[in-house]
């Protein structure tokens, strides 16, 4: 089950988030520069990153319970739903065709909808319109049809029972639906960088916060204060979804992103990764907020390192701004 003290390693080569000219870098050097020549540097995510023992002295009781029961790993997290891991299966068989995927998915009606109208969305603008499943699958790729499913099943198990939690839920998946139509829009902007990955990413940014939903469920109205769960997220967060994202067998560009998509002042690397875009994309829905204005988002690394400018009102990332309605018809095609 849960093992608290993990050391994190990248598969060797990410295919779906290679790496890109650092975009601000207009050297000489830089202009030479071939993706060919790059070899991406490995992610390592050290044991301190995922030691949910790591906690402030004034940390609450239900923060020291959650830490508690993992370690003793009594922690359950919250399992990706059986499409999800069939889809993910299949296409890791490299006997798997496009036909056998369809099978698997078309046995989810809701799913299959939703799929061929990502299909259509502007992620893919450009084709003309289409009505099939097998259409959809041959469109978009088993890879990236495999990532989209993931993110479109994901949404299954963001439900609660306490109505009080309820709306904590809806406004989760509502938060990580925008951040994942942001990420894919920006994804479209950068060299090497997969709209689908990118997509995924910001679905799953955040669900370390569902699985401490999901743990809350559990107990009593009288038990948990409001103030005991913003602080149990906001502790653990980061480090639960990683931790959860990795027993689901997703590759450590999503575990990172997951375990540092708060983290804005963390420095970028020399490549994009899904985290930047993350970041970026939570940045744009923070603009003209309260939050906002008691951060300079400008001075973002993330927001550097993908080349992109707040404007001189605060109001969002201009290339975000432009693509609204693209945004929200992706966000759209994620409401199930």
């Amino acid at each position: 089950m849960l093992k608290p003290f993990l050391r994190l390693f990248c598969k060797p080569k990410n295919p779906a988030v290679r790496s890109a000219v650092n975009p601000n870098d207009d050297s000489e050097h830089a202009s030479a520069f071939s993706e060919t020549d790059w070899i991406e540097p490995e992610i390592v995510i050290a044991e301190s990153e995922l030691d949910l023992a790591d906690l402030p002295k004034a940390a609450g009781a239900f923060v020291r319970q959650i830490v508690r029961d993992a370690l003793k790993d009594e922690l359950e997290l919250p399992i990706m739903p059986e499409l999800g891991l069939a889809v993910r299966r299949k296409t890791l068989d490299p006997l798997s065709s496009a036909s056998d995927l369809t099978l698997i998915i078309q046995t989810d009606i809701a799913i299959t909808t939703k799929l061929i109208q990502v299909a259509n969305s502007p992620l893919y603008a450009g084709y003309e319109p289409i009505q099939s499943l097998n259409e959809a699958v041959a469109r978009i790729g088993m890879a990236a049809v495999r990532d989209i499913v993931t993110g479109l099943t994901i949404k299954q198990i963001f439900v609660t029972e306490q109505p009080r939690l309820r709306r904590r839920m809806r406004d989760l998946w509502e938060h990580s639906a925008r951040v994942a139509a942001n990420c894919s829009v920006l994804a479209r902007h950068q060299i090497g960088v997969d709209p689908e990955q990118a997509l995924l990413a910001g679905l799953v940014h955040d669900i370390g916060e569902l699985a401490i939903i999901k743990y809350a469920n559990a107990l009593s109205f009288d038990e948990l204060s409001d103030e005991a769960l913003v602080e149990a997220i906001d502790h653990l967060s980061g480090k639960l979804g990683a931790l959860m994202l990795r027993q689901w067998n997703l590759d450590d560009e999503f575990v990172f992103a997951a375990l540092h998509a708060d983290n804005f002042r963390r420095e970028s690397e020399a490549v994009v990764r899904l985290v930047d875009l993350v970041q970026v994309a939570q940045l744009h829905l923070l603009s003209g907020t309260p939050t906002s204005e008691a951060m300079d988002l400008s001075a973002a690394p993330a927001v550097k390192h993908l080349g992109l400018a707040l404007d001189d009102s605060q109001q969002g990332i201009a290339i975000l701004n432009e693509a609204r309605q693209d945004i929200e018809q992706v966000r759209a095609a994620l409401a199930i």
